[in-house]
């Protein structure tokens, strides 16, 4: 797993974790408007660009919180529903890799 850390430590199931590296369950109650189905179809679209966990995950949050009109600081206070298209996925991808193709 590389470096990459949010900075926010969450005990989880008896253990600290940052909340990069929370297990998939834990990572979902923080983002209460995002269902396991949303999560894993981020994920899956995502893997392709950002192999690495933590930093995939970061872009998670980064898009979840993009789709809200927030930031990730106040993503985690969120209580809406997250809704999305692919189009919305492909949209950020491309804003966050060069040429669409290649990781940040």
């Amino acid at each position: 797993m590389s470096g990459l850390r949010l900075g926010v430590n969450i005990e989880y199931d008896g253990k600290s974790y940052d909340v990069l590296e929370l297990p998939i369950d834990g990572f979902l109650h923080l983002i209460h408007g995002l269902s396991k189905q949303q999560y894993k179809q981020i994920e899956s679209t995502f893997s392709v660009f950002w192999p690495d966990e933590s930093v995939r995950r970061h872009h998670i949050l980064g898009f979840v919180a993009d789709q809200l009109g927030t930031s990730i600081d106040f993503l985690l206070l969120n209580r809406e529903a997250v809704r999305f298209h692919e189009d919305d996925l492909q949209a950020y991808i491309e804003e966050h890799t060069k040429q669409g193709n290649r990781p940040s």
